[in-house]
């Protein structure tokens, strides 16, 4: 698997960085990729997620003198106020508990310093191939219309909005087994059915692919740039 296979979120996250910042906190950083990349544009970024074995196998991958990973909750931030100059949710407001995610963005809010900034991205329900797919195994329809009620909720609330855009994001499999694979580690649970699996694969078959034959996988993100105020 290749993620962000266009580079779309790499820019939106560089264009993020360009005015500078010393300190950044990716929330909900998973397995630590992006965090990785964030941590390439700033002199320090500590990455956060609630499940242990992410955070093990984040810090194994990527952990070093300028990156480390620590298992904590988006709502209940273990800093101290004004602690960094970014604050990043990658697309894990979302997986944010709904009654929570307001608590979520006011600790982002809290341990930024004066005019520190967030960006957050936010998948579109249901868009692109990936949309289609993962209809067959997950709803997150619910969990995805209160994080933007969140947002919005929020930039009445101690933020600024500077900019909403909208992205795509691409994502490159090495055929069937490659995506599956992906699929089985975030949801063991279903990866015996057969026949979710058979439904699956006919969606995953119906998406268009490269010249190598590589099978390319999308969706649309919402981004906002926040500051606080």
């Amino acid at each position: 698997m290749i993620a962000d296979a266009t580079g779309s979120q790499a820019k939106t996250i560089r264009e993020f960085l360009k005015d500078g910042g010393l300190a950044g906190l990716d929330v909900g950083c998973g397995i630590g990729a992006k965090t990785a990349f964030i941590a390439r544009h700033v002199a320090g970024t500590v990455g956060i997620d609630p499940n242990r074995g992410d955070v093990r196998e984040a810090q194994n991958r990527y952990g070093g003198r300028r990156l480390s990973f620590l298992v904590a909750r988006a709502q209940a931030l273990c800093f101290a106020d004004g602690s960094f100059d970014a604050v990043f949710f990658n697309e894990s407001l979302h997986h944010v508990p709904v009654d929570r995610q307001t608590a979520a963005l006011r600790e982002g809010h809290r341990v930024l310093r004066p005019r520190g900034r967030m960006l957050i991205t936010e998948p579109v329900h249901g868009s692109g191939s990936f949309g289609q797919i993962l209809k067959l195994y997950l709803d997150e329809a619910a969990q995805k219309q209160h994080a933007i009620k969140a947002i919005e909720a929020a930039i009445n609330d101690g933020f600024a909005l500077r900019a909403r855009t909208e992205i795509q994001i691409q994502y490159r499999f090495h055929g069937f087994d490659d995506f599956y694979a992906a699929y089985r580690m975030s949801r063991p649970e279903a990866a015996a059915n057969a026949a979710l699996k058979r439904d699956i694969r006919a969606r995953f078959d119906r998406c268009p692919r490269n010249a190598v034959g590589d099978t390319l996988i999308d969706y649309t993100a919402s981004v906002w740039h926040l500051v606080k105020k």
